[in-house]
């Protein structure tokens, strides 16, 4: 029974981690059962969630329950009672929310950020070399699935899972065409674009511990992977955010050369999404001669394409059409005759030219630009403003977890507006914590270190990409990030601690 125990502290936490690194970003979100009042649902990653939480437990009391007396631990307790007391404050004050609603987001983002402390026990003083290999390779794994499902979608219809509205929601099968944004196995090409950042930022780190030189050219080869994904979904915040993170783990892990060759792969993969060049440009300011040349870039790409794809083709029909003479009719006040006969001619052959021309199915870069135009624009005059009322409304508390409705496309104007100064606070403070820690840890150049400076890029990346969307409460991306974290922040304090006792 003590083996078992024992095995089970072990190696519990670990198994665990490893099932959900697999299953949330391969399993698509089918709906289990769905939330009065909401069209979120209870799904299968809940249910593997909910028992990675009682794993957790299990292993905190047999061992006494240490994270009790962590300083990260307390942070969380902080953030989460800031969001308690807003909710009570929203729902006994102010009654500015559903009860229902308000308690359910916030039970939704302690499942969120509760997976943290599930990795943090992960890791182990005596195998951790072998527990982060083990990671890699699951995570490895998992961004090649998600690749190839993506490309099914592109090529081979197959189906996907939306959230993007109610009726998506219930679990309908879609078919996307060729041309159309990619989602894989993600609820939104906006989720699945903000996980590739996260895997991207943390790929040269992976690359960099790996020894043989075929694990190297696998590694080169999934980023290559990524990143083509990340350009099908066309979204240019978390291009954008992919740069920054990219950019920020080489610099950091002191790669500098690499720095210019890997931003300029970036931007040749990016040249051959229409869409995605439309986008960027409606978003930067007016550089005529850049635009110009992106725009000569962008039409021989859609030249080359409409050669392959939406060609002109002459057909040439040719059919055996038969000729019969008409029945002679019967003249008024004459005998009808007891029979006609029915007199043929010689088959024609007829030749006919048609023309097919394919129906456009991607858009133009006007159009483009001006989708750009209308998703900032709800940004600026509704979600932000809608946002910015709240916060003045009660700066302390705000006015309650969903008070915000869908979304606001701005995570720390929804902290704000949700939960106040009290919950914004909160929630920074734990951010600035792990990136003190791995700053550290980067700084001491222990064995892992570099992990630490992916661990800071993917950081940026995610704060970059929260400026305009909710990405702490897409489920995908928050599960994951949360549970890099937890991995991450595990890694720091054991080597950390390892440097002061050596010392």
């Amino acid at each position: 029974m003590e083996k078992l125990i024992n095995w089970f502290k072990r190696r519990g936490p670990f198994i665990a981690t490893i099932v959900l690194l697999i299953a949330v970003p391969i399993y698509p979100k089918f709906p289990l059962k769905s939330i009065g009042g909401t069209y979120v649902s209870i799904r299968l990653v809940d249910i593997l969630v909910g028992g990675g939480f009682i794993v957790c437990l299990i292993s905190q009391f047999l061992k006494g329950l240490p994270i009790l007396k962590s300083r990260i631990f307390k942070l969380f307790m902080i953030y989460w009672l800031a969001g308690l007391t807003a909710n009570l404050a929203a729902v006994g004050i102010t009654d500015l929310v559903s009860v229902k609603l308000a308690f359910f987001h916030w039970l939704r983002r302690i499942e969120y950020m509760g997976l943290f402390f599930l990795t943090y026990q992960s890791v182990n003083k005596e195998n951790k070399d072998e527990n982060i290999a083990d990671i890699r390779l699951f995570v490895g794994a998992s961004l090649l699935f998600v690749f190839v499902y993506g490309i099914g979608q592109k090529f081979w219809q197959f189906p996907v899972i939306s959230t993007m509205n109610e009726e998506f929601s219930k679990g309908i099968l879609l078919y996307l065409d060729k041309w159309t944004r990619i989602n894989s196995t993600f609820a939104g090409h906006y989720d699945l674009a903000a996980w590739l950042v996260m895997i991207l930022a943390l790929l040269p780190a992976g690359i960099a511990k790996v020894k043989k030189w075929w694990k190297k050219v696998f590694g080169f080869l999934l980023g290559l992977f990524g990143l083509y994904l990340l350009i099908l979904t066309a979204s240019r915040v978390s291009f954008i955010a992919y740069v920054i993170a990219i950019t920020a783990s080489l610099f950091f892990m002191r790669k500098y050369k690499w720095i210019v060759p890997v931003l300029m792969v970036s931007f040749l993969f990016g040249l051959t999404s229409k869409e995605l060049n439309a986008r960027l440009r409606s978003t930067l300011p007016a550089m005529p001669a850049v635009d110009e040349r992106i725009a000569y870039v962008s039409d021989l790409w859609e030249t080359e394409s409409k050669k392959v794809s939406n060609k002109i083709m002459n057909i040439k029909i040719r059919r055996r059409k038969q000729k019969f003479t008409p029945t002679p009719e019967p003249i008024a006040q004459q005998p009808i005759e007891e029979s006609t006969e029915e007199v043929k001619t010689e088959p024609e052959e007829e030749t006919k030219e048609k023309i097919v021309k394919e129906v456009r199915t991607w858009p133009t870069r006007e159009e483009a630009a001006a989708a750009a135009a209308r998703s900032s624009n709800i940004r600026f005059e509704v979600e932000w403003p809608r946002a910015v009322r709240a916060f003045i409304k009660n700066p302390l508390t705000g006015t309650g977890l969903s008070s915000l409705g869908l979304a606001t496309d701005n995570d720390y104007l929804r902290l704000m507006g949700e939960s106040g100064v009290i919950g914004f606070g909160g929630f920074m403070l734990i951010i600035l914590h792990l990136l003190v820690h791995f700053w550290k840890h980067m700084r001491s150049r222990k064995e892992n270190w570099v992990y630490s400076a992916g661990m800071i890029g993917l950081t940026a990346g995610i704060l970059a990409n929260a400026v305009f969307i909710d990405i702490f409460e897409a489920s995908k991306v928050a599960f994951y990030f949360w549970m890099l974290m937890g991995i991450g922040y595990k890694l720091t304090k054991l080597e950390i601690s390892n440097s002061k006792s050596e010392s």
